[in-house]
């Protein structure tokens, strides 16, 4: 398992990571290229703006859930989940998340990997 640091050197996955409010602070190349988002369009969005509109409710209830207990359920073992690109679609991706605390603050690493375009 890679440390929120170590994604940072990811080459070849695209990651992103937000803070424990869910806003997107960090994004890579890969991502940008997988997903079609410039950094000044990304950074500081909330992190469902890449998440399918189906799945918010579900993703906002598990979030707060984490932060609140810090009992993960979907940390740390890969997920096959859908993603959207800037342009609005979907792609099949493999989520590996995963989180650390920072100075008393959660932090959140996920790479993507694209299973579809």
């Amino acid at each position: 398992m890679k440390t929120i640091d170590e994604m940072k050197n990811e080459a070849d996955l695209p990651v992103l990571m937000t803070d424990q409010h869910g806003f997107i602070i960090y994004v890579n190349e890969p991502f940008r290229q997988v997903f079609g988002w410039a950094d000044d369009e990304i950074i500081g969005q909330i992190l469902t703006a890449v998440i399918p509109n189906s799945f918010h409710d579900s993703h906002n209830l598990g979030f707060s859930r984490f932060v609140m207990t810090g009992n993960p359920t979907v940390l740390n073992h890969p997920l096959q989940l859908k993603a959207v690109k800037k342009d609005g679609s979907e792609i099949d991706a493999e989520h590996f998340i995963t989180a650390e605390e920072h100075q008393g603050q959660w932090v959140f690493g996920a790479t993507l990997r694209p299973l579809s375009e």
